[in-house]
């Protein structure tokens, strides 16, 4: 028997909106507790799960788990399945409207120092002109925040530093850490980002503040957030997809393109068996072009129209 309100206090489930893919059956060391959930991602100790009934998302403590849901999380499936949700690529669109992709991996409060010398802009040692293009973007926006001018871009930033002769500024900045895809990170501060996102990354900040010292505690809240992101991500991914439908369906009852019913076969090194899906396309070919790119490793078989 599957007691739900029991599951979700003990559990700790946190209200948050995420697409859901194949969930199973969890069970607490009792086996009193089930619970249906994706399994989103885990660590050493914990493993966050998004539950299939309402796809609120919850961090359980990997010792509360039965010994077959452990020992179903040393399976590599299982690793590959919660790494690929993890490791998924995110694009955060900032307040400002600005496009920044990135894996958001931690909390951090760190100092940022800005100044000009032999003529170049530098940033915490590293010239401007030589870090991250997003990043470049950015800098002038956290200028602009904390003094409360109208520093926007890059030669904005130079002119206002030439005025200070030389001398450093230096903000303390509360955020969150980006790693891009060279694998450099670079702290964004809470206040680039829409009052949205913040309503997920911003309440794990004060646990991780409090645990300040204590190592173990702030890496349990970092895989959080880094937990927290990923879902939040994958649910924007869904919703995009949705609108992407929408518009397909919308030009197939304007007559300007069609369904296409194609079947699929799995490539060479995929598991799996054939899919029949159907695509909007303007013609068999687009279709089976659309239907691949939306299953990788899949090979295009027959196509058949299923409007007109």
């Amino acid at each position: 028997m599957s007691h739900r309100l029991a599951t979700a206090s003990l559990f700790g489930f946190l209200a948050l909106t995420a697409s859901p893919a194949e969930a199973r059956k969890w069970t607490d060391t009792t086996g009193a507790y089930t619970i249906e959930a994706e399994l989103i991602g885990f660590d050493d100790d914990h493993v966050i799960l998004q539950r299939d009934a309402d796809s609120e998302l919850g961090s359980v403590p990997l010792e509360k788990l039965s010994e077959t849901d452990r020992n179903f999380l040393k399976r590599q499936d299982a690793a590959g399945t919660a790494r690929g949700v993890i490791d998924a690529p995110q694009l955060w669109t900032l307040r400002s409207g600005l496009k920044a992709p990135g894996k958001l991996v931690d909390y951090t409060r760190r100092e940022v120092t800005l100044q000009r010398k032999r003529g170049h802009v530098y940033v915490n040692g590293r010239r401007f002109d030589n870090l991250p293009k997003i990043y470049q973007k950015v800098v002038p926006q956290l200028v602009g925040e904390f003094e409360g001018n109208q520093v926007a871009d890059g030669d904005s930033l130079e002119k206002w530093l030439v005025h200070r002769k030389g001398q450093p500024v230096q903000y303390t900045v509360d955020g969150v850490v980006m790693e891009i895809e060279s694998g450099d990170e670079y702290a964004l501060p809470f206040f680039l980002f829409s009052e949205n996102d913040l309503q997920v990354l911003q309440p794990g900040w004060d646990a991780w503040l409090q645990a300040h010292g204590d190592y173990d505690q702030q890496q349990d809240h970092s895989f959080e957030l880094q937990s927290l992101a990923a879902a939040y991500q994958q649910d924007a991914a869904e919703r995009r997809q949705i609108a992407q439908l929408q518009l397909g369906m919308q030009a197939v009852e304007a007559g300007v393109t069609s369904l296409w019913e194609v079947t699929l076969y799995p490539g060479r090194g995929v598991g799996g068996p054939p899919l029949w899906v159907v695509v909007p396309g303007r013609d068999s070919r687009v279709a089976q072009q659309n239907a691949i790119a939306r299953n990788p490793g899949y090979v295009a078989g027959p196509v058949r129209r299923v409007s007109r």
